[in-house]
C-alpha cells in the first residue's frame, strides 16, 4: 500500500510515516523542504516525495499519484493571537485542497488528523465521537479546526471513506521542531509546575501513529476516533514528573481566570514587543477549562491500549535532554 502523507516533517507526520515504513508500506510525502526531510529521514529512506504546499492543487495532485490512501496531518499549529488569520486560512484551505483531491481521485481510505480543539466546548461534560463541532471561540487555531471538522463530516455523511482522529496534547520523543506541549514541559522542568483547577490529557505520538496504521490496515467502517490518552489534573502533574526525574519540582499556585486574562494580554503585547511567551488566551482556555476526552471507541473497536503515561513522559524528557532543550540536571535521573 502506498500512502500519501502531508506534514511528514512534523511531529505526528514523522512518527506516522515511520510506523508505515516499519510495517512495510510505501509513502509519498508532500514537503516544503527537501533539506529538512533528508535531515530527518536520511537521503535514501523516502523514495517518493513532492515539493509543494497543502494549499497548492498541482503539487497535491502530483504527490497523490499512485497512492491508495491519504493521511492528512499537516496543519499550522499556533494559539498566538497574531497568527490567527494565517492559521485559519492555511488549515481550512489546506484541508479542502488535500482531502477534496483525495475524494476526486477515489482513494480507498482517508485519515484527517484533527484535534481536541475541533470538539472543544468548555460547557460540555465530556467529548467523544458523538460530540458536535465546538463553538470555536475567537482563536484562529480552534476556529480553523472546527471549520475543517464541519467540512470533513460532510464528506463522511456523503459516504466517502474518511476517518477522523482527535489527538489531545501530543508528547513523546523525536519532535522535528519544538511543539507547544514540549515548550510547556521545558517550563515544568526548568521553572515550575502550575497548580490550577482542571487538568490536561496527554497522548503519546507513537500511539497516534499506531492508530493510523491500524485504521489503514484493518479498514473498519469510516468514523471518528478520540485519542485522548491519559488525563492528569494540574494538581497531580508534579506527582507524575517527580518520580520520573527524581527531583523536587517547584509548584506555583495559579488563579485560572487570571491566567486567561494574562493570555489575552500577552496576545496583544507579543507582536509589539516581539515576545515568545507560551501563554496565550486560547491556550489558557484549554488549560484551565479542559473537558475529558473519552477513549472508549478506539480502545474497544481496535482493541487498542495506550501506553503508560510514565513511559511517554520518560521518553519525552530523555529526548528533550538529548536534543539540548533541557539540561541534564533538569532531566534528573532520566539520563
Amino acid at each position: 500500500m502506498r500512502v500519501m502523507i502531508t506534514g511528514g516533517t512534523g511531529f505526528i507526520g514523522y512518527h506516522t510515516t515511520m510506523a508505515l515504513l516499519d510495517a512495510g508500506h510505501e509513502v509519498s510525502l508532500l514537503v516544503r523542504s527537501v533539506d529538512k526531510m533528508h535531515a530527518m529521514y536520511g537521503p535514501d529512506l523516502i523514495e517518493h516525495y513532492t515539493v509543494g504546499d497543502i494549499v497548492d492543487q498541482k503539487s497535491v495532485q502530483q504527490a497523490m499519484q499512485g497512492c491508495d490512501a491519504l493521511i492528512h496531518t499537516a496543519a499550522m499549529v499556533s494559539t498566538h493571537g497574531g497568527d490567527a488569520q494565517q492559521v485559519y486560512a492555511t488549515n481550512v484551505q489546506g484541508a479542502r485542497t488535500v482531502i477534496g483531491t483525495a475524494i476526486e481521485q477515489g482513494l480507498g481510505a482517508i485519515i484527517h488528523v484533527s484535534s481536541v480543539t475541533a470538539l472543544f466546548d468548555p460547557n460540555a461534560s465530556r467529548l467523544d465521537e458523538h460530540s458536535p463541532p465546538g463553538p470555536a471561540g475567537s482563536g484562529g487555531y480552534g476556529r480553523s479546526k472546527v471549520a475543517c471538522e464541519k467540512y470533513v463530516r460532510e464528506l463522511q455523511a456523503q459516504g466517502h471513506p474518511v476517518y477522523i482522529t482527535y489527538p489531545a496534547t501530543v508528547i513523546g520523543p523525536d519532535d522535528p521542531g519544538l511543539t507547544e506541549p514540549h515548550v510547556a514541559m521545558q517550563t515544568f522542568l526548568a521553572n515550575f509546575v502550575p497548580l490550577m483547577t482542571s487538568g490536561n490529557q496527554y497522548v503519546d505520538v507513537r500511539d497516534i501513529a499506531r492508530v493510523h496504521l491500524m485504521l489503514l490496515e484493518q479498514r473498519p467502517p469510516p468514523g471518528r476516533y478520540i485519542l485522548g490518552g491519559h488525563y492528569i489534573p494540574w494538581r497531580k502533574l508534579a506527582s507524575v514528573l517527580e518520580p520520573i526525574t527524581g527531583r523536587k519540582l517547584l509548584k506555583l499556585p495559579m488563579h485560572a481566570p487570571s491566567m486567561r486574562l494574562a493570555g489575552k494580554l500577552f496576545d496583544r503585547a507579543a507582536p509589539l514587543l516581539k515576545l515568545d511567551i507560551p501563554v496565550t488566551e486560547e491556550g489558557m482556555i484549554y488549560a484551565t477549562r479542559w473537558v475529558l476526552m473519552d477513549n472508549s471507541k478506539v480502545e474497544q473497536e481496535l482493541d487498542f491500549t495506550f501506553r503508560p503515561i510514565e513511559e511517554s513522559m520518560t521518553d519525552c524528557i530523555r529526548w528533550l535532554c538529548q536534543a539540548g532543550h533541557i539540561t541534564p540536571r533538569q532531566a534528573g535521573k532520566v539520563v
